[in-house]
Formats: structure tokens, sequence, C-alpha cells
């Protein structure tokens, strides 16, 4: 469904991951999807290809065949940054380099106008079991090869961080320094959760957790949401305290409210209140290069049930932003546990909320 608005709505294949893994659908099974969605794009993942790293000309006419049957465009080439693929080692920087000119060729081979990078500050300031991902130096040696092939890399930025945090600002100025505009940052609706999604809940539960306790703090977190307020942490963890919560409980809540420590929280929101949060996603939506639109469940509205959609799209299309957004179905890997969650049918309705967030 290809159309002439400065904003184009795509799908990235991670939405369908349990569809590729289980082999429900095949390549041309998820592209088919995409486009029945109403996708005038896709980001793709080489590892499921038949063929993967090296790509033939074969496949390439295939793929190319599948692009025109289907009226979609190849948008994004993910590039998961991973030093750690083998089990014995972690990947130096050269072969850290190698892999990502293997992703910018890949790209270009393909159609792909950027590759999507997993950079060291992506989930910052979390660490990642201590793997370091893409970093600045990587990125410059990177870059020249991503000019040469007309490649944008762009640089994920995941919650707890956003666009505008400090460390993101080294890059633009590398784009600007070198004067060749082939890397940018991408916008991860993550950044901008609310509330515990629905999606998570069904995890914590078939886990050990307490419905009635997650519940009650994510309507807590949704009350204070829409009244334009702070969630009252001090006062939450008190009523959740009376509920007798048990260690899963805790280990989840443990950095939304003060009732507990534990090493990881299933969810954490940054501190940054939510209408400067958006004041700011506003300010550089011109400078954003890609978006991934994260959902882990739709409600029986229509609506994503833990992000403000409308009010995100807002600030993307008064910023000036200009591009795709893409679906990124996060639920399905927490909901499969209790049951198949339909991927297809999540896309299909994720759409049909984007296409209103753009009065289409």
């Amino acid at each position: 469904m290809k159309t002439n608005n400065d904003i184009k709505l795509g799908v990235s294949f991670y939405s369908y991951q349990d569809n590729l893994y289980f082999q429900r659908h095949d390549l041309e099974g998820c592209i088919a999807a995409a486009a029945g969605a109403g996708a005038e794009g896709i980001e793709v993942f080489p590892e499921t290809f038949e063929e993967w790293p090296f790509i033939s000309d074969t496949f390439v006419d295939k793929w190319n065949g599948m692009m025109e049957r289907y009226g979609i465009e190849p948008v994004c080439l993910a590039h998961f940054s991973d030093r750690a693929m083998w089990k014995n080692k972690h990947l130096s920087d050269d072969e850290m380099f190698e892999r990502g000119v293997l992703y910018i060729k890949a790209a270009k081979k393909l159609g792909c106008s950027a590759i999507r990078v997993m950079h060291e500050e992506h989930n910052a300031p979390r660490s990642m079991s201590g793997i370091r991902l893409t970093d600045y130096d990587i990125i410059a040696r990177l870059l020249p090869i991503a000019a040469e092939n007309g490649v944008m890399l762009a640089l994920e930025c995941h919650s707890p961080s956003s666009v505008e945090d400090e460390y993101q600002y080294k890059y633009i100025e590398l784009a600007e320094k070198t004067k060749l505009p082939f890397v940018g940052l991408q916008s991860d609706f993550s950044s901008y959760e609310y509330c515990i999604t629905s999606a998570e809940i069904v995890t914590l539960v078939f886990n050990g957790a307490t419905r009635e306790i997650l519940e009650y703090v994510r309507s807590e977190q949704r009350k204070a949401y829409f009244e334009g307020k702070e969630l009252d942490e001090e006062a939450v963890a008190a009523e959740v305290k009376k509920m007798k919560p048990n260690d899963v409980d805790i280990k989840a809540l443990s950095k939304i409210i003060p009732v507990g420590k534990a090493e990881l929280s299933v969810w954490t929101p940054r501190k940054m209140p939510f209408a400067e949060r958006y004041a700011k996603l506003k300010e550089y939506a011109s400078k954003i290069v890609y978006v991934h639109a994260k959902f882990h469940n739709i409600d029986e509205d229509g609506q994503a049930d833990n992000i403000d959609y409308p009010k995100i799209f807002n600030c993307l299309i008064e910023g000036g932003y200009k591009g795709y957004i893409t679906s990124e179905f996060e639920g399905s890997r927490r909901m499969n546990m209790v049951g198949w969650c339909d991927e297809i049918e999540y896309v299909r309705k994720h759409h049909i909320l984007m296409r209103k967030c753009l009065g289409r």
C-alpha cells in the first residue's frame, strides 16, 4: 500500500518471530502478512533467510520478485551487533567491524536503505552481562562504508534511554563533522511506556507472581498518567506491602516502587516527567532517521495498553519527522507462554491504530 505521505508505515519481522521460528510462516508468508496489514515497507532479519551470510544473485532475484508481487519495499536490515555469537569467546573490535560491513553490503544488495544497530548506548545505562555492543569507534570506522553504499546506520535508542539523552549527541556530531549523513538515531516507543503491560503480567503470573498485586500497580500507574500526575510510589508501595507480595512480585516491582531490592526489574520507567519526554521527542523528531513502534498488547478500544500512541504520533508529526514507523510486536513471546498468540492479527490491529493516529 504505497503512499506519498512523509510518514510511512512498516512492519519489523521481529513482530513475526514465533511464526518464523516455529515455521508457521516462511519468509514470503511474512511479507504477504505485512502487505495484508497495509504496510508499505518491512524490516527483516537476515539470519532467517535461506541464504545467510552470503546472499546469492539468485536469492536477490527471488527477493525483488516478492517485493514487486506484494507492493512493498525493504526498508531496514536488523543488525544485533552481537559480540557473544560464539560460546567460547567475544568478538573483537575488528571482527565486529567486519560484521558491520557484512550487514551494510547485504542491506544494499537487498535494497534496504538502513540497518538497525544495537550500539553501546542501547538500553543504557543497563549493562548486558558485560557484553559490549557496537561502540563509537566502530561506528566511526563503518560510517564511510555506509556512505559508500548509501545505507543509514540507525542507532536504536531503547528504554530506559531515549533520543535526547546526552550520550547520543556524539553520533549526531560525528555525522556533521565528517559530512557523512549516514548515521542517525532511531526512536523506540519503549522510551514512553507509562505502566506495566498486560502482556508482561501474563509472563509474571506464569512465573509465580500475584495477579492482584500487578493489576493494582498497573491501575495506579494508568490512573496517575491519565490524570497528568506522577505516581505516588510510597503510597502504592505501602498498599502492595499490605497485600503480602512474594519474591517474584518484589523482583518485578522493585524498580517501579520502593517495595524491595532486586537485581533487575521487568519494566524500568524513566524518571523524566512525561510532558518533558514528549516535548523532547517533538524537539528531536526531525533528527530521527527511523522509528520502532513497539507494542505488547492491544486493548478493547484498539489502543496500545501501556503507550500513548496518539500523543507520540502527534509529537513526531508536529516535530517534522519524515520516514518509516514500523510495528514491533513484543507481546507474543510473553503471551505464548500460556497459549499461541496470533502475531499476524495483532500487527493488523496495530496498523489500524497507527493509521488512525495519522488521520488516514
